[in-house]
């Protein structure tokens, strides 16, 4: 999270494995821990941003973000805590907001 407000052109290396890291993510947003889902969810509202103007975020999303929307609902749903709803809407927001056209497919 604090590599992606500092340096977010990191996710334009060629070494790095955006699809992977975003599946870490997505992982962490099931953990039974609430300080790792909180921090999960702020990596991707900080990310979900992103999706315009970092070419390779923007591909991941648009190709694994249907994962993404299932965790947050399954979180929502009664996974997770009740004290991180707020954290999970967000992230529903930054999809509403910046990846509506693929929101409105998955």
């Amino acid at each position: 999270l604090q590599a992606l407000k500092r340096k977010p052109d990191l996710f334009l290396c060629s070494n790095l494995d955006v699809k992977a890291v975003f599946q870490c993510g997505v992982l962490s947003l099931k953990f039974p821990e609430a300080p790792t889902v909180k921090a999960s969810c702020g990596f991707f509202t900080e990310l979900l941003p992103r999706c315009g103007e970092i070419a390779p975020v923007g591909q991941v999303v648009h190709e694994n973000g249907k994962v993404l929307l299932e965790a947050v609902l399954e979180g929502i749903g009664g996974q997770a805590s009740r004290s991180l709803m707020d954290h999970f809407a967000e992230i529903l927001f930054a999809l509403n907001k910046h990846c509506f056209s693929y929101l409105s497919v998955w």
